[in-house]
Parts: C-alpha cells; structure tokens; sequence
C-alpha cells in the first residue's frame, strides 16, 4: 500500500459514513440558526439609530467563537482514534508489512482526518460571507481569521494523532486529546486570572491563545496594539505569533507520533540510552587508565 492508496481508502471510507453527511448538516444548520437570531434581534434595535456596521462586526464575532470552539473540539474526534483504532481491528500489523512507511502512515492518517474538519470550515464560508452585506469587516480580516481556523484544525488534530500513537486503546487516547485541549485553553487563563498582569501588554502565554489571536484579526485599535509583541525591527499581531506557534508545535507533534508508531519505540529508546551509558562509562574508564 502506498501513501496515496491509504489517503484515498481513509477519504473514502469517512465520507461514505452516514454521520458524516449529519455532522456537515448540523455544523451548518448550527451556525445558520445561531446568525439567524441573531440578525431577527439586532434588525429591530436598528431601525432605532444603530449602526449595521456594528450588527454585521457583531454577527461575525459571535459565528467566529463558536465555529472556533466547535473546531477545535470537532477535530480531534477525526485523528484520535486512527492508529490505534488499526490496532484494535488487527490490521495495523497489515499496514507494517506493506511498503507504507511510518512517515506516509501518520501524514496520510492526519490527512484524512484533517480534511473532514476543513470541509466544515469551507462549508461555513457562505454563511460568513453575509457579514460583509452588513459590513464592517474587510477582506484581510476575513483570511486571518480563516488563517487561524486553519491553523488550529491542524493543531488539534496533530494532537489527536499524538494521542492514537501514544495510548493504545482509542477510548482513553481520545479522552486523553480532550484532556490536553482544556488543559491547553484553559490552563493560560486560569493563571492570568490567579496573577494578574502587571503591564498593559499580553504575555506569550496569552498571545498563543486561540481566541486572542482569532479577537487580535479585529482592527480595534488599542486591542491589536496590547496584542502585538516586539522582536528585533518587526511588531507581531497576536494572530501572527499564534501561527508561528501552531506550525512549531503542530511539527513537534507529528515528530514525535512519526517516533512512537513505529514497532517497540519504548524499548528502543531503551537500548539507546543504555548503549550511550555502556560508551560514556568505557570512555571514562579508558581515559582514567590513561591518566
């Protein structure tokens, strides 16, 4: 089996599962319900002075947190059962005796599980384009934020891979994603609540923060400059330091499942580190015999 082969037989699979076809449904009727009240309350206070500009900024930052929490909570249910998942079915053993190599089993498990989650991105987009009828919001605010959705789908779902290479059975393994995911959203603003901030400007811990960076698209004056972080001669919105972080961390992930799916990684780091003692131990015994 080739790389291409497990990417379109995981592809295939996905879609041909009826819970597919009710999540895009429901991811999509969610949103389209939650804009609708929305707009049936806001349409009234306009009609008394209010600004549409203000009801269209509001709209989009109310679908943007939700489809925000709903991607990152979606995803790793995609890729967090996926190599252990091979296992539990004893098809995993299958998959190692095929030409597949470790790289093209991870890249192409993460793949499958990563498209389903940019399919509910791309089929929210019409409902996102009916905030520029009201405008307030540009274009480029539009593909950062894009960007930031983008980037945490692949996050939680290298996360998710993580997790299936890690854990042997799929039950704890996708327990254990949610775990870390709260733990990741969570565990920043617990401590900025325990300690507060001393200056006006965030710290790098709250600047890697998904919903900062998705509110730092806004152009709200004084939140994009508290948000932003001086490095040499270049001044990063909190967006872009969310996504440097993303890709490095997302890269570290799948390192580190490329390194746990293959055969007995325990073991052989095992019989590494012992062998680096056995050479470190017969060095220093050479060069005391020498001394």
């Amino acid at each position: 089996m080739t790389f291409m082969a497990l990417l379109i037989k995981e592809m295939r699979l996905r879609m041909r599962r009826e819970r597919t076809i009710w999540l895009v449904v429901s991811y999509i009727l969610l949103l389209g319900l939650l804009g609708w009240f929305y707009i049936s309350v806001s349409s009234s206070s306009a009609a008394y002075g209010n600004n549409w500009a203000n009801i269209g900024l509001g709209l989009y930052s109310i679908l943007l947190t939700v489809q925000l929490f709903l991607i990152i909570f979606i995803t790793p249910a995609f890729t967090s059962t996926a190599v252990n998942g091979e296992k539990e079915r004893q098809t995993f053993d299958l998959l190692l005796c095929s030409r597949l190599s470790s790289t093209s089993l991870v890249t192409g498990k993460l793949l499958a599980g990563l498209l389903n989650a940019l399919i509910l991105i791309a089929a929210s987009i019409p409902i996102f384009s009916l905030v520029f009828f009201f405008g307030g919001v540009s274009p480029t605010q539009a593909l950062a934020a894009l960007l930031v959705f983008v980037l945490t789908a692949v996050l939680a779902a290298s996360l998710g891979i993580f997790c299936s290479t890690l854990v042997a059975r799929p039950a704890i393994s996708t327990a254990l994603s949610y775990v870390l995911l709260l733990l990741w959203l969570g565990l920043p603003v617990l401590y900025a609540i325990i300690i507060p901030l001393r200056t006006s400007k965030m710290p790098l811990y709250l600047l890697c923060h998904p919903v900062v960076a998705m509110f730092s698209t806004f152009n709200y004056g004084a939140i994009n400059t508290n948000n932003s972080i001086n490095i040499g001669p270049f001044n990063f919105v909190a967006w872009q330091i969310y996504s440097i972080y993303s890709v490095i961390a997302a890269l570290i992930l799948i390192a580190l499942s490329l390194w746990l799916v293959k055969p007995q990684a325990w073991q052989r780091l095992q019989l590494r580190l012992r062998k680096n003692n056995i050479e470190t131990s017969g060095n220093e015994t050479k060069a005391s015999a020498t001394a």
